[in-house]
């Protein structure tokens, strides 16, 4: 609204009722203060350094906005939406042509967002493989070698649980990013190797493999490969929260 605007309507107001002088009197320096942190907000903007925390937060404040004008067709058609920081990812029924006219159509609205596309049955989407097998969505964990997490050996001056916790936590890890029974089977048994490379006792592993599973009642995936109970797994390690979001 135009200042001088608001300034007629208030002073309408009060002639009529006399009820908000004490209010409007603090509204001046209220506004200045506002235009002040504004202008802060806008040099620190353009000279915060990228990747910095309060950068990365106005970027997201910015994209929270911008992604509107996406999220609300995908809404329409009932497909999803998902975004990481600057990384997203969409599911479309649309034709190749149709699916880049409307980024294109998106992109012109604001010239300081630029994208780049991939338009794929499959791609890697952060740590997953994403694959569409006849209109139904299959995911796998995607191994990048520079992000891939360390293993220490067995042989160092750790203690005994943090050596427990790395093939629990590898273990979950498979469990909740694999929807496929045979590739959560092929990524246990890629830890398993990378455990045995670096020392670790088969012994070792399997007891705590097999303390794994039996924990979450499901010994039949390891040895039969069961899906409907991997599916149950995959579900109740998925949807369980984390013990950050149960402090909140």
């Amino acid at each position: 609204m135009d200042p001088h605007e608001s300034e007629e309507k208030i002073k309408s107001y009060m002639t009529k009722t006399n009820a908000y002088q004490e209010i409007t009197n603090g509204i001046y320096p209220l506004a200045d203060d506002l235009h002040s942190v504004l202008t802060l907000l806008d040099d620190l903007l353009k000279r915060g350094a990228m990747g910095s925390p309060f950068t990365m937060v106005l970027e997201n404040i910015y994209m929270l906005e911008w992604e509107q004008k996406l999220i609300q067709p995908q809404n329409r058609h009932h497909e999803i939406y998902g975004r990481y920081i600057d990384d997203i990812f969409m599911t479309t029924n649309l034709s190749k042509e149709d699916i880049l006219k409307e980024l294109d159509e998106t992109i012109k609205t604001d010239s300081n967002v630029t994208i780049s596309t991939t338009i794929s049955q499959s791609l890697e989407y952060l740590d997953f493989t994403i694959e569409n097998i006849n209109g139904h969505l299959k995911i796998s964990i995607y191994h990048k070698s520079a992000s891939e997490p360390y293993i220490l050996p067995y042989e160092s001056d750790q203690t005994r649980h943090v050596h427990v916790n790395l093939i629990y936590i590898a273990l979950v890890r498979a469990a909740r990013n694999c929807s496929n029974v045979e590739d959560f089977d092929m990524d246990r048994l890629s830890t398993e190797m990378i455990l045995l490379v670096n020392g670790y006792p088969p012994k070792f592993i399997q007891h705590h493999i097999k303390k794994f599973f039996a924990k979450y009642d499901s010994m039949c995936v390891w040895t039969e490969l069961n899906s409907e109970v991997n599916q149950q797994l995959y579900n109740m390690l998925l949807y369980r929260p984390t013990k950050r979001e149960n402090k909140t």
